[in-house]
């Protein structure tokens, strides 16, 4: 057995997502590495090379982890004014762009592996399309982004992302106003925990919420960048 597809396995290690799929020989389930079930006597499990070889041996695909719909997000490093990000789109949709060395971008990537599938350094006709709207963004021409998005989470996370995508460009929000517009009023530092999760940032503005004295609130790219967009779109706009 490989001792680094085991360690991977029974700690439910996204990172592994795309690399191997675990088989279970007494159910006859087939998982990602990812897979949160309850995990069998490591005697009982079978490492194979995809969901292919494991239905070829026999086995079904897990209904939690559903192995069988990973599809993989081809990435891409991007510099821009406010630094590096990583960008990331599978065949169909954007999925990713977020700041490479925030510290949430570990956590980031896992969610994508998680929900889609293994991350694959690459190109995409959709990763050129990001990064040709991002460059016309941050040169004052383009105010909205036209890119197929799929960034699935949790019911509330999803409320508060769908939110943020209509506060019009160089404007802002409050994290309280948003709370009020999720329908969550007493829950700000929820919205402000969702806001800070998602996976598209520019695209999916987050960086038009600011706190309601008027400070900027937080930002994974960092304050300074936060500024730095909050003035592009304050000039642009005047223009």
């Amino acid at each position: 057995m490989n001792p680094s597809f085991e360690r991977a396995f029974f700690t439910a290690d996204p990172t592994y997502d795309g690399r191997f799929v675990a088989a279970v020989r007494t159910t006859g389930i087939f998982c990602r590495p990812s897979c949160r079930v309850r995990k069998p006597l490591p005697k009982n499990v079978t490492f194979l090379a995809d969901a292919a070889s494991a239905r070829a041996a026999g086995f079904r695909a897990c209904l939690r982890c559903h192995p069988d719909d990973a599809v993989p997000v081809r990435i891409r490093r991007l510099d821009t004014p406010v630094g590096s990000m990583t960008i990331g789109a599978t065949e169909t949709a954007v999925v990713l762009a977020d700041f490479t060395d925030r510290k949430l971008m570990p956590a980031q990537l896992a969610a994508v592996r998680r929900r889609f599938g293994p991350t694959v350094e690459g190109s995409a006709p959709l990763l050129d399309h990001v990064e040709a709207q991002l460059r016309e963004y941050f040169a004052g021409e383009r105010r909205d982004f036209d890119l197929p998005l799929e960034m699935p989470g949790s019911a509330f996370q999803e409320r508060v992302w769908s939110e943020l995508r209509r506060i019009p460009y160089g404007g802002t929000i409050s994290y309280r106003e948003l709370a009020d517009r999720v329908g969550a009023p007493r829950a700000a530092r929820a919205v402000g925990l969702a806001n800070g999760s998602n996976r598209l940032a520019i695209i999916v503005p987050c960086h038009r919420v600011v706190a309601a004295d008027g400070g900027l609130g937080g930002y994974g790219g960092g304050l300074s960048a936060k500024r730095l967009l909050l003035d592009l779109e304050a000039t642009s706009r005047a223009v």
